[in-house]
Parts: structure tokens; C-alpha cells; sequence
């Protein structure tokens, strides 16, 4: 099994952090073919020391509603989607073995480790979430709950569609200042570069993001794409638990 860890190239030890890939299976509990679902995360969470039965997953809405949740929360979405916390697209913690997790497709999952608290968060950013700042929000909350330093923070980001594949429709009207790409007549979305901004605006340092570029779209054979496969689409999972 391949550990896909965004955080890895800053030789964290006390965070357990990994995005699943296709090969992984299906992680969804309500999206593509869910037979096995829960054995897949069972086999792929075990790899690094988490138990899927204390999993923290979301109602996911497409917003920037940021949650914290704590050792009471365990299990919500574990085993059952409607157990899921509702109406959030994102997860912050400073308790030591509660994992949180977001689900992907196409849209960009976001990790933020504070190492001076400790605390973490995961996020689910596609261009709706985007739009509506949920980074900006989340790094808000961190400042307020955990008095964290911006310029201290570690963020790693998941797969996602690139700018390559991210292609919108030409009426297209957003609130984006920049990402927007004009290519051959079409217009392409860069999720993942207006996330790098609207972080390093918020006081995160440019070289404490680490984005490993891999498109889910052009790497279908190794990512789930809802662009590509529509309703049939299951999803990868982005983890992230303080240890």
C-alpha cells in the first residue's frame, strides 16, 4: 500500500496525515459503489495507526462552515454517513487521537498542522468552498481557538482537478481576483493556486505549503474524478489525527 502523506516533507512525528488513492478503494459510505466501503478504510487507516471506528467524517456542503470537534465527536460518520456531522467542509482539533477526515473527488482536501498548540485541521475546498474562503476561515478559527501563528502553520494539499483539466464554462462568474485562465477561447480553474494565495494572504508562509500537483482528472487511472465518472465516482479520503 502506497502512504500518500502531504505533510511528510516536514518530518512530523506526532501527526498521523494520509490521502488514499483509487487502488485504495472506494471510501464513501453514500458515493459510488460503497460495497466494502468500510473495509477499505478499515485496511487503509490501519496502515497508519488510526481505527476507522473513531473516524470524524462530514455532511459535506460545499460552504466554509469549519467545526471543532473533540474526543465526544468520535465516530460520527464512521460507520453510517447519517451519523456524519452536518452542514460542515471542515474539521479542527487539539486532541490527541481524534481523526478527522474529508472526502474528495475532483475538489481539493486541505491539511493544517499548528505544531506550537499542538492542533490540526483537514478541509474540503472545491471551487464553491474556495470561493467562500473556507481557508481563510479556518486559519480564523485557529487564531481565535488556538492562538496559533499563521506564519508558524504547516499545510499540506490533497489531490484535486489542476488547471490542466479544470475547465469551466465560459459564462462562468466568480469572485476569483485571480485563477481564472484563458486557454484556446475555454476558461480553467486553478483551485489549488487561489487556495496558496488566500493562505499566504492569511500570514501562512509560501514555503510551509506543500502542494504535490497530482490531478485526479488526468490521473483517473489513480484518483476518483466526479468530472470524469459523474454519478459513479466514489471518493478518496484525506485524514489527519494528532498522535
Amino acid at each position: 500500500m502506497q502512504i500518500n502523506n502531504p505533510l511528510e516533507k516536514f518530518g512530523l512525528k506526532d501527526v498521523a496525515c494520509a490521502f488514499s488513492r483509487r487502488q485504495d478503494g472506494n471510501m464513501s459510505l453514500c458515493y459510488g459503489d460503497t460495497r466494502g466501503a468500510l473495509e477499505n478504510r478499515k485496511r487503509f487507516l490501519s496502515a497508519i495507526g488510526i481505527d476507522y471506528r473513531g473516524l470524524i467524517c462530514a455532511k459535506q456542503v460545499h460552504g466554509k462552515a469549519v467545526t471543532y470537534v473533540t474526543e465526544s465527536n468520535k465516530g460520527s460518520g464512521a460507520l453510517a454517513y447519517d451519523s456524519s456531522i452536518s452542514d460542515t467542509d471542515g474539521f479542527l482539533t487539539d486532541k490527541k487521537n481524534v481523526p478527522v477526515a474529508v472526502l474528495t473527488a475532483d475538489c481539493l482536501s486541505v491539511f493544517v498542522y499548528d505544531p506550537k498548540r499542538p492542533a490540526v485541521g483537514i478541509l474540503h475546498a472545491g471551487w464553491r468552498g474556495t470561493e467562500k474562503n473556507i481557508c481563510v476561515e479556518a486559519i480564523r478559527l485557529m487564531q481565535e481557538k488556538f492562538g496559533s501563528r499563521p506564519d508558524r502553520l504547516l499545510v499540506g494539499f490533497g489531490p484535486s482537478i489542476r488547471v490542466c483539466c479544470c475547465k469551466m464554462e465560459n459564462d462562468f462568474k466568480s469572485n476569483f481576483p485571480f485563477g481564472l485562465i484563458n486557454r484556446d477561447g475555454s476558461l480553467y480553474l486553478d483551485i489549488a493556486l487561489i487556495n496558496t494565495r488566500q493562505l499566504v494572504a492569511c500570514g501562512v508562509k509560501e514555503g510551509n505549503i506543500f502542494d504535490p500537483e497530482l490531478c485526479t482528472f488526468s490521473g483517473n487511472k489513480d484518483f476518483f474524478s466526479f468530472r470524469k465518472e459523474a454519478q459513479g465516482a466514489g471518493r478518496m479520503i484525506s485524514v489527519i489525527m494528532l498522535r
